[in-house]
């Protein structure tokens, strides 16, 4: 037995505490993910036109697309690294090792010479520096879910986490307005230096953004899991701990089925905040600045209702809200591009603030403590990030795909009813995962102890 006490009789985390380590998971992915959206946007505006030259401009927006999903490829390897990092020498190393990284590829991204200037070159180190976003990004996501939900009191696991996710869409929010900004300027000083501004001011906020975390302690569930570890290596038959092996060998039906749940989430975000900024442009003839600030007012919105959502899976539980999340924003999905065909600003306004507030934001604000419930806290970070990263690695190619079938017969509706596909077997597993993969004991390494009904049903 382990010689240190339960985590349910340890001193619950003080609101302070429990404060602090929500701001240090809002800073954080509000930093990691105005990098990544960062990219997309621009991707979507103005690389094809600087980056690939000799095309088609339908060719060009594909090549920009691809670079763009080339960061998702990395990002299931960012997942198992960081998560190797943060399972085995704690969650604060590995989030200030994917800020760091990101950090440093976006700014660099933002002093990249274009094809003008360098020829072939330029799309091979932007698809470079694209790679490392990726894995920066990978381990990103989990450790915030982590920092949040481990630091707050179980009865509150779903508010504090919810502002982890809260964080990304921050951070997708900062970084819309800001580009809404420089898109004012004319087209030519936008096209040829105006774009870079929005990648060189990461390196303030990352600035911030490490000062937050870095006054941050590690979590209970992550201390516990160390001093259990500690009293089982004493047995002379004891097996030394690797994460990944861990998570692979022993939860691959939860992560698969984090996959899925995530999988239509992610695909959906980035049809409307990547692939429907160019199809709202080109086919609708609305203004590119216009659209900008009408996803910035929907990422608003997922904002705000992140910890609506969030408290109230903690009063009413976790799965039955992530369900009707995923099938809301499925369904509203055809509705906005319903509206996108008609072309009326205020009716695409209307619509993708439904998509947000009553889809979108649901499944993002509650899947924080819901991962953590669904894993044990040696394997939590490694086996999050990983289902997470791979479900990233679907969406990441969702601007790419709909482009690709933007053309076709079916054309948005196919991709429409993709992402129902996607969100329906989201909700499926988020059934599955807690009626049968349910950790038997949250907080430690072993898994031999049933679970209370509290420890429970907050994710029935």
């Amino acid at each position: 037995m382990s010689s240190s006490p339960p985590l349910d009789i340890v001193t619950p985390p003080s609101k302070t505490i429990s404060r602090r380590a929500s701001l240090a998971a809002f800073s954080g992915s509000a930093i990691e993910y105005y990098d990544l959206v960062a990219y997309g946007t621009a991707a979507a505006l103005v690389f094809g036109d600087l980056f690939f030259r000799d095309v088609s401009t339908h060719v060009a927006l594909l090549l920009s697309f691809a670079t763009f999903a080339a960061g998702y490829v990395a990002r299931p390897l960012g997942g198992l690294l960081f998560g190797y990092i943060g399972d085995k020498y704690g969650r604060r190393t590995a989030v200030l090792l994917t800020i760091s990284v990101m950090g440093t590829a976006t700014v660099c991204i933002g002093l990249l010479p274009t094809y003008e200037s360098i020829g072939s070159f330029a799309p091979v180190l932007l698809v470079v520096l694209r790679v490392l976003q990726g894995l920066a990004v990978g381990g990103e996501l989990g450790g915030a879910v982590l920092i949040s939900v481990e630091h707050a009191p179980k009865n509150k696991r779903g508010f504090y986490g919810s502002f982890s996710t809260a964080g990304a869409q921050g951070g997708t929010l900062l970084a819309t307005i800001v580009f809404a900004i420089v898109t004012l300027m004319p087209d030519d000083r936008f096209s040829s230096w105006g774009w870079r501004i929005p990648f060189l001011l990461s390196a303030v906020i990352v600035l911030v953004g490490m000062l937050i975390r870095r006054g941050l302690d590690e979590t209970p569930d992550f201390k516990q899991s160390q001093a259990d570890r500690a009293t089982a290596s004493a047995s002379a038959s004891a097996v030394k701990h690797n994460p990944i092996r861990d998570a692979l060998s022993k939860h691959p039906m939860t992560i698969l089925g984090i996959t899925f749940i995530m999988a239509g989430m992610m695909s959906i975000w980035y049809v409307i905040t990547v692939y429907s900024l160019s199809y709202a442009v080109n086919q609708s003839g609305i203004p590119r600045t216009s659209m900008l600030w009408v996803v910035s007012a929907a990422t608003l919105v997922v904002v705000l209702m992140n910890p609506v959502w969030g408290a109230l899976s903690d009063r009413v539980g976790r799965s039955r809200l992530i369900v009707f999340g995923l099938l809301s924003e499925a369904v509203l999905l055809f509705f906005y591009f319903a509206m996108l065909g008609v072309g009326n600003l205020a009716l695409v306004f209307v619509s993708l603030i439904l998509v947000a507030g009553l889809g979108h934001a649901v499944v993002n604000g509650i899947f924080p403590a819901f991962v953590v419930e669904s894993l044990p806290a040696a394997v939590r970070y490694t086996a999050g990030s990983f289902g997470m990263q791979l479900a990233a690695l679907v969406a990441g190619f969702a601007p790419l795909v709909a482009t690709a079938l933007e053309p076709t017969a079916g054309g948005v509706w196919t991709v429409s009813a993709l992402c129902l596909a996607l969100c329906t077997l989201g909700a499926f597993s988020a059934i599955y995962i807690v009626k049968i993969h349910a950790p038997r004991q949250n907080s430690a390494i072993t898994e031999t102890t049933q679970p209370s009904s509290k420890e429970t049903s907050s994710i029935k």
